[in-house]
Formats: structure tokens, sequence, C-alpha cells
């Protein structure tokens, strides 16, 4: 009953030709009405020199009708343009083009762009955040062809430059589920959320058509896919590395593929180097350094069609590298030693003789001489040492050398200034509205029509209500959260769900924020993960890519929820009922940039996606004993096996230590060797008697 009026998809029919012909200006209002805003700020984007500019720097998003839509779930629409691009996106990327129904929030048919070093790649997704990427490099000030086909208002593909619909090269198909919606407009956006943002861009020549031939003339130059950049030791020849070629007028198997190095000292241009294989659409090619050689070289391969036109793809082969593993970011108070960390080298070539040499982004926090690189062989170690009494974070470089090739590694490392609590809010304030109660303590930055005053305190604890739509937010005391002052915050809050979050991901209902929209740390309550009438707390860092831990939680009961969050570098960790900071916790794992944070905010959202719940407590300090509260962990089963003559105890929960004792009375110590995966007892030993233990110890 949804898609009745919705317009059917004749075959052959080219529905808009848009070459942005306007004069310079506002899309919007150059444009007469045919493109109107549908969100963000009105007159961002704008026509230069008849294209369309794209940032991620902007944030308004621009909608088209169809015309002689909307058309329905049942059919095929194509669609092209020519994008170029001229700054990489960042971060994971984003998208910048789809399809959208009469709302906001139903998008079909999204096409992304995603950073790869100084390049990019496009790929697309049929209704979320999940796109499939074609594995092309494209190159930066080049016009770039891009199809897009949507089938049955659901499932997407995605083309550069196809010589024809039938065409596997330089292609992706979107594998993320969705249904299909009335597709009313056509939709431009962007975007720099999160710190993911896609590009900037020109864009061009749109059509939309329900035939591929309505978008894209057939035939012409060949195609080809992409070839990855690969990695290799000496006197080691690739793997038959695969990729496509297609052409409409020459079969595929008569379309002739070559190849070229720009070094040929390392990879010298004969067969026997780089060599074909495969047939028709399907090719490979294998590249055999010479012996001995170290380097790096690029590979060229053209593939020719019976018209003598020609496509080209380029990668890079890297001969002989040594290896360094990565380093995960470390933190600490002031005045600390960080380390020694274990990490280790490698080289085929020179495994005795590699160097390892540290730099610091920050002299002034950590100088590069006190960055301490010990061992030998393949196992090293570091050791950071801080100037004394100074805050901050620096990137610490580790670089390894063979004497010929340079390869870094690098982490942050934050050394964070303790300054206690600089929030502490009980809620104890008289019942109704919070914005009124709390002497402006608290105050509204987001509701819907009519909305401001909803959230509500009631008997001393703050109501999140499922179809409320106020967010609130209250500043720290006397204090804000500058980048680059290493700064690392904890925040912990007793909260009670009433009701079972709903759709995919849930909501999230707790977050810091900056002095505009930028939100950080936000927590989800979610039932992703968990068992029938269960639900999850989730983490992310800034977007919707949520990190939960496991850990089934029940309505109804009040639980600790407490979170970390390095204004630095934007990682968050959250840990529910924790009995200690080295236990138990999860960490987000979505990219984000650091922003300068001046509130912490609680939110509703008006959808049947956000439980109602309570929360109380809510603190905030620099260090984990500011605002942990010791939670007694569950009772714990002490489990013996006794097998091949030999008694071994187990249990579930780290947090418990095994003690000991000669009698059933004690005194019990500590049996240090154990943990809880298991403890074999030796048979020589006297009689002992065994418990765990547990103390509510930071």
């Amino acid at each position: 009953m949804a898609l009745v009026g919705a317009a059917s998809l004749a075959p052959g029919a080219l529905i808009w030709n848009e070459p942005f012909d306007y004069p310079d200006g506002s899309l919007i209002l150059v444009s007469g009405g045919v493109w109107t805003n549908h969100s963000g700020v009105p007159e961002q984007v704008d026509v230069a020199s008849g294209k369309v500019n794209l940032t991620q720097s902007e944030a308004e998003d621009v909608s088209a009708g169809l015309p002689g839509g909307p058309y329905s779930g049942e059919g095929v629409l194509f669609a092209s343009f020519v994008v170029n691009f001229s700054m990489p996106p960042v971060g994971t990327g984003g998208y910048f083009w789809h399809y959208r129904d009469a709302g906001t929030m139903n998008f079909r048919a999204r096409v992304f762009a995603v950073p790869n070093g100084s390049t990019y790649r496009v790929g697309i997704a049929n209704g979320g955040n999940a796109p499939v990427i074609i594995p092309t490099d494209l190159d930066l000030n080049s016009d770039v062809k891009l199809v897009v086909r949507i089938i049955n208002g659901t499932n997407s593909t995605l083309w550069i430059n196809p010589t024809s619909e039938a065409s596997s090269a330089n292609r992706a198909d979107a594998n993320d589920n969705t249904s299909a919606v009335p597709l009313h407009s056509v939709c431009l956006r962007q975007s720099l959320s999160s710190g993911n943002g896609m590009g900037t861009l020109t864009l061009d020549d749109l059509r939309i058509g329900t035939t591929f031939a309505d978008v894209q003339t057939i035939g012409g130059p060949p195609s080809i896919s992409g070839l990855v950049d690969v990695h290799l030791p000496w006197n080691t020849a690739t793997e038959p590395l695969a990729f496509l070629v297609s052409d409409v007028e020459t079969p595929a198997g008569d379309l002739v593929v070559t190849a070229t190095s720009d070094n040929p000292a390392l990879v010298p241009n004969n067969p026997a180097n780089l060599t074909f294989g495969g047939a028709d659409e399907n090719r490979t090619l294998t590249v055999t350094p010479a012996t001995g050689q170290q380097g790096l070289a690029q590979i060229e391969v053209v593939v020719t069609d019976g018209n003598n036109e020609t496509a080209t793809n380029s990668f890079k082969v890297y001969v002989g590298e040594p290896a360094i593993s990565a380093l995960a970011n470390q933190f600490g108070p002031t005045n600390t030693v960080i380390g020694p960390l274990a990490f280790t080298v490698t080289d085929v070539e020179t495994p005795g003789s590699l160097v390892v040499t540290p730099t610091s982004s920050n002299e002034a926090v950590i100088p590069s001489s006190n960055i301490k690189v010990q061992g030998s062989g393949a196992n090293r170690t570091v050791t950071i040492t801080p100037q004394p009494d100074m805050a901050g974070t620096a990137t610490i470089t580790l670089t390894v050398s063979d004497g010929t090739w340079d390869i870094p590694t690098s982490f942050k490392v934050t050394f964070h200034p303790k300054f206690g609590l600089v929030l502490d809010e009980d809620f104890s304030y008289d019942d109704g509205s919070i914005i009124e109660n709390s002497f402006n303590r608290w105050f509204t930055h987001s509701a819907g029509t009519g909305a401001t005053g909803q959230t509500q305190v009631v008997e001393g604890r703050l109501h999140l209500k499922a179809g409320d739509s106020e967010d609130i937010s209250r500043g720290f005391s006397n204090f804000y959260q500058p980048v680059d002052n290493g700064i690392v915050l904890y925040s912990a809050f007793k909260v009670n769900l009433a009701t079972l979050p709903t759709g995919n991901n849930g909501n999230y209902f707790a977050h810091y924020r900056d002095i505009g929209t930028g939100f950080r740390a936000r927590v989800f309550a979610a039932t992703n993960g968990a068992a029938p009438g269960k639900f999850r707390f989730h983490i992310s860092n800034g977007g919707f890519v949520l990190a939960g831990v496991p850990q089934d939680l029940e309505l109804n009961t009040t639980y600790l929820v407490l979170t970390r969050y390095n204004v630095d570098t934007a990682e968050s960790t959250l840990w529910v009922n924790p009995t200690a900071e080295a236990v138990g916790g999860v960490t987000a794992v979505d990219n984000t940039t650091p922003i300068t944070l001046y509130w912490y905010s609680f939110r509703q959202a008006d959808g049947p996606s956000t439980p109602t719940l309570w929360v109380d407590d809510l603190k905030i300090g620099s260090q984990w004993s500011d605002v942990w509260e010791p939670s007694t962990p569950a009772a714990e089963a002490l489990v013996a096996t006794y097998a091949a003559g030999q008694l071994t105890l187990s249990w579930g929960n780290p947090v418990f230590i095994l003690e000991a004792a000669p009698t059933v009375n004690g005194p019990f110590t500590e049996v240090p060797e154990a943990s809880n995966t298991g403890y074999t007892v030796s048979p020589s030993d006297s009689q002992r008697y065994f418990r765990l233990f547990w103390s509510p110890a930071p």
C-alpha cells in the first residue's frame, strides 16, 4: 500500500539529464528550485563553471525530485556522473551520492569515497554504512565516470567507467540488507562527520535512466580492474595476482595485456619476471624480482583491444623491507614511566643487524632522548619517560632500518594530569523539569517542537523517556577539556533500564560534546548479541560502529557504567559494574578526530529504538579512583579436576585470586603463580586449603 501512486519503470527511458549548466552560485538558488536543501546549512553546495562543488568541510545536503517519480521498488534505475577529487577522503571516508524516499532517513544506493594513501577508492552500499569497495586506486585531479544501478529498490551496483552492464571489471555489488522504498529524489551530500569525510570533489553530467545505454555509451576503450600494492621478501615472487579485463567490441580472450616495470634493475622487463596467466576476462600477473635485489618498482599493466584502444592500471612492488610490529596507544599519569613495551623486528636479508631509531613528535613532553630501545635480534623493548610534571600527548615513531629500507611504526603516548572531580551530580533536585529545577546547571541543547523541559527528575533520579526528544547538557565545574593537554576523563553513572531498546544498534543516551554537535564516547543501550529479553551496553568513539561489553543485562536492575575517554586521541573504553580498570572493559573501534569538550550530555530520541531509563550519581574525574565504586562480583566456584595423578584448580572470573593456607582457619596467602585458567597443585605439597579471594581495591 505504501507504493500506491509510484511510477513504473518503462524500459529504455532517459529520465533526467542534468549538466549543471547554471550560473555560478548556490545550487538551490541558481537552479530555480530544481535542487532543494534537505539537511544541513542551506546554500553551501555551489555550482562553478558548470560543475557542482562538494566538500567535506561543509554540511549541506541537497536533493532533486526524480522527474515522473516516485519510482516503486519494482524495476531498474541507472545513473551516471563524472567526479573529480581534489582532496582525498579522511578517516574512514563517507558517502556523497544517493537516492532517498520522501523523508530524510531512508537512503538507497549510497556511493562512498574512502581514502587509500594519497589516492582514493569508491564503493557502494544498499542503504547502510558498510560499503563494498572497488579495489582500484583513483588519482586526484582526474575525471572518473561512475555508473550506479539499483534493482527493485534494494540491490545496488557501482562501476568505474564500465564498457557494458555485464562488465565485471572495476565493479562492486553492495551486500548490506535493506528494504525497498519509493525513490523520490536523487541527493548530493557533504559531510565531515566524526572525523570521517567524503573528500573534496566536483560532480558533473548526471544522467538517470532505465537502461544502461541511457546513461553510459556502450563500447569505447577496454576496462581493467585494479591491482593492489604488494610487499615481498627478497628472492621471492608474488602469487599470481588476479585482475579482470573486458571490452564490448573485442572478445575478452583476444584482449592483449602487457606490463612494464619502472625499475628494471629490481624487476626486469622480460616475460620471466612479468609473467601473465589466465584466459578470457580472468587474467593473472606474477612478478618475480631479480635475485638479490631490494627496492621499489611500479608496474604498469595495459590492456589493448582490437581497435588499438587501451586502459591502464598501476601498482607498486616493495621488495626486501624489514618489518616491525605495531604497538597500541599508551597512557599513564604524569611523572610515571611507561614500559618496557615489547615489539619485534624481522628481516630475511639482515636479521641480526637491524637498527631501531625512536623519535617523538612532542619533545616538550617526551624528549626523543627519553625513549630507550633495548634488546637484540627480533625481540626489542621500548621504555618511555616523560619530562617532570609535563602532561600531553606525543606520537612515538620507531623506525627499523636494514640499510636500504627505513620502515616506521607509530603509536601515541599520553601522560595525563590528575585534578580530581570536574562534575559531581546526584540529581537531588525537586521533582519536575531538570532544566527548571537545577538552577541553570542543566540546559537544553536540542529538542523537538514544544519538547523543551520534557526531561524530568523524579525522586532524585534523572528520567530519560522513550518518545521524548529533549537532549540536555551540563558543563564541567570551572573547567573545560582542551585537546593537546594530555587530559584523560573518567565518567561513571548508575543506570536502570525500564524498557528494552529496539532496532539495529539500539540508541545512544549519554556522551561528551563540544560547543557544537561533536559527540564523543557515546554510550548505547542495544540488544545486539544479547539473549532474548536482555540487553547490553556499547560504546563508540564518535559514530555508530558499536563495541559492546559481552554481558547480558536485566531490566529494572541498576548497573554502574564507567567510561574512559582520552581527549587527545579520541579513544573510549566502557565498563559495566567493573572491579578494576585492568579487567573487563571494551574499547571502541571507530575512528574519529579529537575535539575540545565543554559538556556532558544525556539524550532522548523520539523513536522506538530508544529505551526508557533512569540515571543517577553522575561523576566525571581525571582518574579511575575519582569515579569508581566497588561492585562485589558474583560468587565464583573453585573447580577441582583430578586426572593422571594431578589436581588442577580453575575458576571463571579473573578478578579473583587464589589463596592457600595450611589449616582451614588460615592464615591464607596468595598463590602468586596461579591464574584462573588453571593451577596445578604439586604432588609433593603438604596438606593445604584453598579459597578464592576478591578485594575492592581500584
